[in-house]
C-alpha cells in the first residue's frame, strides 16, 4: 500500500550536518568514489561489502574473516600499503571479487556511514543507480541523503546525486498522486544545484567534465584516475540498491 503522508526530503551536505536519523531511510552518497566502487563490486558478484572506518579496522577484520575476503581503500586517493585493491570501481571485476567480501576503507565514504547508526535503514547511492534509489525511496515517508565529502569539505558531485535523486522522487511521487514532499533548506540547494548542471548537460557538456573540476575530481584527475571519473559520471548503469544491514555491518 502506498504511503500517503507527505514526505520529508532532506539532505546532510556533510555528515556532520545531519539531523537525527531516527526513523530515517539514510542514502550514503560518495560519488567519488566509494558507493560507486561498492555498488560496481557487489554487481559483479561480491558476496558483501564490510565497511571499515579505518586501515587498521580493516586489516583486523580480513584477518577475522580469512582468505574469502579482499582488502580494498585509499588514503588520498591510492592504494593503502598491504591492501588487495584501491577504490576504483573498475579494479572490482567479477574476476576479483565473485564470491569474495569486500572490505572496504576508504577516506570519506565509509566514514560517512558511521555516522548513520541511528537510522531505520541505510542505501547506498550513486549517478550508476540513482533512478533505481529512487524507486525505493519515493514512498518513504523521512528520506535523507548523506553526502560524504571530501576531506570535511562539501563536494559538488554528492551534491549533484541529492539534487538528481530528488528531481526523480518528486517525479514519481506526482506520477503515482502522492503529495508533494517537503523540502529542507539544504535539499532544495542540492535540487537547485542539479537543475543549473543538468540545463548544461542537456547542452552537450558532459557530466565528467563537471566531476573533473569538483574537488575530488581534480585531485582523481591528478593521480591517474580520470576513467574512474567518468565512470562515476554515467547516470543508471545499474539497476540494483545495495543496503547497509546495521546489525552485522555488511552492505549486500
Amino acid at each position: 500500500m502506498s504511503n500517503t503522508a507527505p514526505q520529508r526530503f532532506d539532505v546532510a551536505l556533510l555528515p556532520a550536518a545531519s539531523e537525527s536519523l531516527e526513523g530515517a531511510t539514510v542514502i550514503v552518497v560518495d560519488v567519488l568514489r566509494a558507493t560507486t566502487t561498492i555498488i560496481s563490486a557487489l554487481s559483479n558478484g561480491a558476496k558483501e561489502v564490510v565497511p571499515q572506518p579505518s586501515i587498521e579496522s580493516a586489516r583486523a577484520a580480513h584477518q577475522q574473516i580469512g582468505d574469502s575476503s579482499v582488502m580494498g581503500g585509499e588514503r588520498q586517493g591510492k592504494i593503502v600499503d598491504g591492501f588487495h585493491h584501491g577504490n576504483s570501481p573498475l579494479e572490482y571485476t567479477a574476476e576479483a571479487v565473485k564470491e569474495k567480501s569486500l572490505i572496504l576503507a576508504t577516506t570519506n565514504g565509509t566514514v560517512a556511514m558511521e555516522a548513520c547508526r541511528s537510522a531505520d535503514r541505510v542505501l547506498i547511492g550513486a549517478m550508476v543507480n540513482v533512478d533505481a534509489v529512487a524507486d525505493e525511496v519515493f514512498e518513504c515517508e523521512r528520506v535523507c541523503v548523506m553526502c560524504s565529502g571530501t576531506d570535511r569539505i562539501i563536494t559538488s558531485e554528492d551534491v549533484c546525486f541529492a539534487g538528481l535523486l530528488l528531481q526523480r522522487v518528486i517525479a514519481k511521487r506526482a506520477g503515482t498522486g502522492l503529495p508533494p514532499a517537503f523540502l529542507t533548506d539544504a535539499a532544495n540547494i542540492a535540487l537547485d544545484h542539479w537543475l543549473a548542471i543538468e540545463t548544461k548537460v542537456a547542452d552537450g557538456k558532459p557530466l565528467a567534465d563537471f566531476f573533473r573540476t569538483a574537488r575530488g575530481g581534480v585531485n582523481l584527475v591528478r593521480i591517474g584516475h580520470d576513467a574512474d571519473v567518468a565512470f562515476a559520471a554515467n547516470i543508471d548503469t545499474f539497476d540494483s540498491v545495495p543496503e547497509l544491514d546495521l546489525e552485522a555491518w555488511r552492505i549486500s
